[in-house]
């Protein structure tokens, strides 16, 4: 197997295994419920309900007050479309882990930034960042997933309970618990995030960067061992 063959198996078999999706998940749950409660009830990655909020901010409040939603939405699509070039541009493994860097770099800088920073210069980069991570890290084990927002991993997960229900196929039950992990991941970390809150206030995203920093750390570890032990048959 060549060197390029290695590193690509190696980048797909992280990327892709279920520690790194739940916890990626844990993530996406505790960013929204951060900038949910600390940021004008912003959604980073659901944007369902940022359009809904941004409809009904129009028409009670105009187009005055709606640079949060409207931004954040541009933000998220710009970090999807940004990440979609660059894989298809440079296709190197290490693509994967330095995409998670935009998310890490926002959250440590917001940690710093007081309440009283407008929102629309606070949640517009974390979308970024989000887009980016959904974008890039979008299966476990070869079934898709989203890590920033539940409502596509539950209809699939109902569909696989169904499929499992008649047909009895492993493999449907087998996704149907992926999905279950997946939500409950995500909840998890909504839950936590509102809990630290309570204590570490704004800098409760900080937990973010360390955890994300691990994962950058974990591949990019694991790929250069692969590279520096050649060649497996």
């Amino acid at each position: 197997m060549s060197p390029i063959k290695v590193e690509e198996s190696i980048k797909q078999k992280y990327a892709e295994s279920l520690l790194v999706g739940l916890t990626l998940a844990f993530c996406g749950g505790y960013i929204d419920a951060y900038t949910y409660v600390l940021r004008e009830h912003s959604l980073v990655a659901g944007q369902t309900g940022n359009i809904v909020f941004l409809a009904v901010d129009i028409v009670s409040k105009g187009f005055v007050l709606t640079e949060t939603r409207l931004f954040t939405l541009i933000f998220f699509v710009l970090g999807i479309f940004t990440i979609s070039f660059i894989a298809e541009k440079f296709k190197s493994p290490y693509v994967k882990p330095f995409s998670l860097i935009p998310c890490i770099l926002a959250c440590l800088v917001i940690g710093f930034l007081p309440v009283s920073t407008p929102d629309y210069l606070v949640v517009p980069p974390l979308a970024f960042g989000v887009g980016i991570q959904t974008t890039s890290f979008s299966k476990i084990e070869g079934i898709p997933y989203n890590n920033s927002f539940l409502t596509g991993n539950v209809k699939k997960g109902m569909i696989a309970w169904n499929g499992f229900f008649f047909s009895h196929s492993l493999d449907e039950k087998h996704a149907a618990l992926l999905y279950f992990e997946i939500t409950f991941s995500f909840a998890l970390g909504a839950l936590v995030s509102a809990s630290l809150q309570k204590v570490c206030g704004i800098k409760t995203i900080w937990l973010i960067v360390l955890i994300l920093s691990v994962i950058v750390w974990r591949y990019l570890y694991l790929l250069k061992q692969r590279k520096n032990n050649g060649p497996q048959k």
